[in-house]
């Protein structure tokens, strides 16, 4: 059994965990379980901070447990960071946790200081928690009677993201800066949806190949198209950069082409993609010109996913993040939101009241709302 700390927007991060390992229980806001014996790697999880094995899970003292569980750990002084989410969550709880272990135990122990109930993920990292046995971290929640105890296994590598994302040779604000983070999410749920064995990935959009760079790095094969020839050029150069900083050697495929009406290379395994966003706003623009812009989008983005249609098949998954705009006190969506059975497609969700997955920043005009799809058989 595997406990993650969910990120930023919990839907998200529960929806990526339910199409990779088909099952994730929500126990908490910022918690959720899954019943497997696959070894995670949180490498390729855009949208998860922590990932532990369940190592206690039962109600009754859990101290004793715990003493006996790092006195059995290989000789050599030991690091502990003490993390508690749930009801009992509390600096207090977390260092009393921390103290008492210390006092217990025969042996050199440093204990992470605690400023907040959980160690922050930086700490996690800044100390390796979780990278050998004597670098450990406890992921303690609590749920009415029942602890839940586990012991981590990985952290999200905030640092590799910021690196992939800010020292790519080409960038350019103007077409949108897509987070490895959500590109990682993005190829995640569109393997969830598909029924292929899957070895390429197709970013329609490619723009300056942040999709291509994470499906590399997932070792698939990256496959881009981009009307503006610059973007591919661009594509080309950032992903000859991951080859020599991140020292992988793998084969990609760039072309121009204008995915309202280019015909691609098959087979198309899966399609993970951010589609046209429109006009960028700072600030909310008047409701006809918003309007404008929503009625260009939607006929770019449907003349794409009619093209799309006519060179899938009911087996392929795709991701496409479309434009979604909160302004004048309410947020506004696509049209063919509503009409994808027209289209062609059936919409994949993967929570009980299928509500819509929007990436979005507080105070952000434009945000990205996640269709998963697949042709409809």
């Amino acid at each position: 059994m595997l406990l993650f700390i969910l990120g930023r927007q919990p839907e998200i991060s529960l929806a990526e965990l339910r199409a990779v390992y088909g099952n994730a229980k929500l126990i908490l806001p910022s918690v959720a379980l899954v019943a497997t014996d696959k070894k995670p790697n949180i490498n390729n999880l855009g949208s998860v901070r922590k990932v532990g094995r369940v190592i206690w899970d039962q109600s009754g003292e859990i101290n004793n447990f715990l003493i006996n569980k790092l006195k059995n750990l290989p000789s050599g002084k030991i690091t502990l960071g003490v993390s508690y989410y749930g009801k009992t969550a509390s600096v207090a709880n977390a260092r009393k946790t921390g103290i008492s272990l210390k006092k217990n135990l025969n042996r050199s122990v440093r204990v992470l200081p605690n400023n907040e109930p959980e160690v922050s993920d930086a700490a996690t990292l800044g100390n390796k928690l979780g990278s050998t046995p004597n670098k450990v971290e406890l992921l303690i929640t609590q749920i009415g009677q029942r602890s839940i105890i586990a012991e981590l296994l990985g952290v999200q590598d905030l640092n590799a993201y910021t690196f992939r994302d800010r020292s790519r040779p080409k960038r350019d604000a103007r077409v949108g800066m897509l987070p490895p983070k959500l590109a990682q999410t993005m190829i995640n749920l569109a393997i969830g949806a598909s029924k292929n064995q899957v070895k390429t990935v197709l970013d329609p959009f490619c723009g300056t190949g942040v999709v291509l760079q994470e499906a590399a790095l997932m070792n698939l094969y990256p496959y881009g198209t981009d009307l503006e020839p610059r973007m591919i050029d661009y594509s080309q150069a950032n992903l000859d950069w991951l080859k020599k900083t991140h020292h992988r050697d793998f084969q990609e495929k760039l072309t121009v082409g204008d995915a309202t009406d280019f015909k691609w290379q098959q087979p198309i395994d899966i399609i993970a993609t951010e589609t046209y966003l429109g006009q960028p706003y700072a600030a909310a623009p008047p409701i006809d010109k918003l309007q404008q812009n929503i009625a260009t989008c939607n006929t770019v983005v449907s003349k794409f996913l009619t093209n799309l249609a006519s060179q899938t098949t009911p087996k392929t998954g795709l991701c496409v993040a479309v434009p979604r705009w909160f302004a004048h006190g309410k947020s506004h969506q696509l049209p063919l939101v509503r009409e994808l059975a027209k289209l062609g497609f059936e919409q994949i969700f993967y929570s009980d009241t299928k509500k819509s997955l929007v990436y979005h920043r507080a105070n952000q005009i434009v945000g990205r709302e996640l269709l998963i799809l697949r042709k409809s058989a």
